[in-house]
């Protein structure tokens, strides 16, 4: 498809150019191709520009040697393979939550879910800031540990310890349910 050679060399000396040229490259390519896997266009897009902004935010192309048509392609099909499969848990969990919602009175649900979410809100709130900072990046923007390594350049071995804390305290914190609904919701997430 595209010179590899030409847009890596091209992204050491103009890095933003070097992006644009992939990006009018690959774009409705990979587009098509995630399309045909998901059959879903919205959320092709999606994971078409998840995809792009991954790569300019965790400078993948900065010591990149091998052909950008398969990583790219390849990239593409993993994070189609992580949303089908993302999405085939949701629809189950929402089976779930709908059949039981269906037993619970409506009053419990709005009240109570309310109060554990400002629960919920208050308790990440109290969590250390570094610690506060990498449970977000990890639940919110469903980051991989290496991915919040390399995003604050620290050791994945610190993130982890960290992860442990912001968990320790949480369920320390929060109800039985409440936090299982978190571990639940990050489960899903990656």
């Amino acid at each position: 498809m595209a010179n590899s050679n030409e847009i890596l060399s091209l992204y050491k000396h103009d890095e933003r150019a070097a992006l644009q040229k992939l990006f009018d490259i690959y774009y409705e390519p990979l587009l098509l191709y995630c399309y045909r896997l998901i059959r879903d266009s919205e959320s092709a897009e999606d994971i078409v520009q998840d995809c792009f902004v991954h790569i300019w935010r965790s400078r993948r192309l900065e010591n990149f040697e091998g052909e950008l048509d398969r990583f790219m392609f390849q990239a593409i099909k993993f994070r189609a393979i992580n949303y089908v499969r993302d999405q085939y848990r949701r629809d189950r969990l929402a089976d779930n939550i709908s059949e039981e919602n269906d037993e619970l009175p409506t009053y419990f649900q709005e009240e109570e879910v309310g109060k554990e979410i400002e629960l919920l809100h208050y308790t990440i709130s109290c969590l250390p800031d570094e610690c506060r900072k990498i449970f977000l990046m990890a639940c919110l923007d469903d980051m991989k540990y290496r991915e919040i390594a390399e995003t604050l350049n620290i050791s994945i071995n610190t993130v982890k310890t960290q992860m442990k804390i912001a968990l320790r305290f949480l369920r320390e914190h929060l109800t039985r349910d409440t936090f299982s609904s978190i571990l639940l919701f990050i489960s899903t997430g990656k």
